[in-house]
């Protein structure tokens, strides 16, 4: 379940996670609408792709994600996103990435992934922890954004707002 947390006066809320690991999104995924089919062919729709593999996190992003209107569809790992990719109702408009994945798999892969499945470019935002420089350069040679955890829900949401627009 997502929280807004705020542990320091004068801080701006960021994303935290509670509950136990499991719940509702317990297939795997969600999908936040069924207005996701990106109208005419090849337009962008409202579908955010999110590959985490942490349960929480995903539930946790799936959630805010569907309450600012968007679509969601969700993955734990890379073997998952490509077996849930077909289903995608409609264009993914962003993909919404862990830097670190299950069985050495990164962020920068399931953006490449969904671009070879769209056939095209489409925005990308990578979360991490990692504070390195090397995450940074990573994520600049393929075109995606960064933000480092915890990830702060205002700073969140305007970097989805600018992507999904076509702005970013």
């Amino acid at each position: 379940m997502a929280s807004l947390s705020n542990h320091y006066p004068g801080a701006p809320p960021s994303l935290a996670m509670a509950g136990a690991v499991g719940g509702p999104a317990g297939d795997g995924g969600a999908y936040g609408g069924e207005s996701g089919d990106g109208g005419m062919p090849g337009e962008a729709s409202r579908l955010v792709i999110v590959v985490d593999d942490d349960r929480s996190i995903v539930e946790g992003l799936a959630l805010l994600l569907e309450a600012w209107g968007y679509d969601v569809l969700t993955a734990l790992s890379l073997d998952e996103l490509a077996q849930r990719l077909p289903q995608a109702p409609g264009r993914p408009g962003l993909v919404l990435a862990d830097h670190f994945l299950p069985a050495g798999g990164t962020g920068a892969q399931a953006v490449e992934m969904v671009r070879a499945h769209v056939g095209a470019p489409v925005p990308a935002l990578i979360l991490t922890g990692d504070t390195m420089p090397e995450r940074q350069a990573e994520a600049a040679a393929l075109g995606c954004r960064l933000l480092h955890k915890p990830v702060q829900i205002g700073p969140l949401k305007d970097m989805v707002d600018t992507l999904m627009s076509g702005a970013g």
